[in-house]
């Protein structure tokens, strides 16, 4: 199958066998879309000539964006979470469109594209100003999840439409100072909203 290689290290690392076990299909207000896969991979180190089987969740990506309000503050949703059971306060964020390819979830639009749209969908707010400030595995030892983290300026309120199953409970812009708070006492507790936070907080 495919081949990785690792040029720091002189390793290489062969997929001997992959099987998807699960595709997560959602309904949404654009047709059923093909969201990730979880794989049974079997490995490879040529190196060692060790062989390991791992699950993994082949992804296609996020975009979280921190929108930041024209005085100074920084919007956050209040978003129902169904495998946490619980609201969490988080910056806005969406899944980046994808397609199956050789066992892999293949983004078919850029990050910006997805960025723009989600922060529209989620929040009714229309960015004017785009700057991308980083992009990290989310998970690495399970996923190949990356989040592609953005800031957005120069806002303006238009629609919220909100995708199928989404819910928002509350959309509120904080201070710095409440922000540095909330994270102190424990009540963000979302980790792509952290990151995203660690760099607006230092800007």
């Amino acid at each position: 199958m495919s081949e990785l290689k690792n040029d720091l290290a002189g390793e290489s690392f062969i997929w001997l066998a992959r099987h998807t076990e699960y595709r997560e299909v959602r309904r949404s207000k654009h047709g059923d879309e093909l969201r990730w896969l979880v794989n049974r991979e079997t490995i490879r180190n040529e190196a060692t000539g060790e062989t390991v089987t791992r699950s993994h969740l082949r992804h296609p990506g996020i975009c979280v964006m921190v929108p930041f309000t024209d005085d100074g503050g920084i919007v956050l949703i209040r978003q129902y979470r169904y495998a946490a059971n619980e609201y969490l306060w988080e910056l806005s964020a969406g899944t980046l469109e994808g397609r199956e390819e050789n066992g892999r979830m293949i983004p078919v639009e850029t990050p910006e594209e997805c960025a723009q749209r989600e922060l529209l969908e989620e929040t009714g707010y229309e960015a004017r100003e785009w700057q991308k400030v980083c992009e990290c595995y989310a998970m690495p030892g399970m996923s190949d999840e990356v989040m592609h983290i953005f800031f957005a300026r120069g806002l303006t309120l238009r629609e919220q439409s909100l995708d199928v199953g989404e819910v928002i409970a509350e959309i509120r812009a904080f201070s710095f100072d409440e922000l540095r708070g909330m994270i102190a006492r424990g009540e963000i507790r979302d980790a792509k909203t952290l990151v995203g936070l660690f760099y607006a907080l230092q800007d």
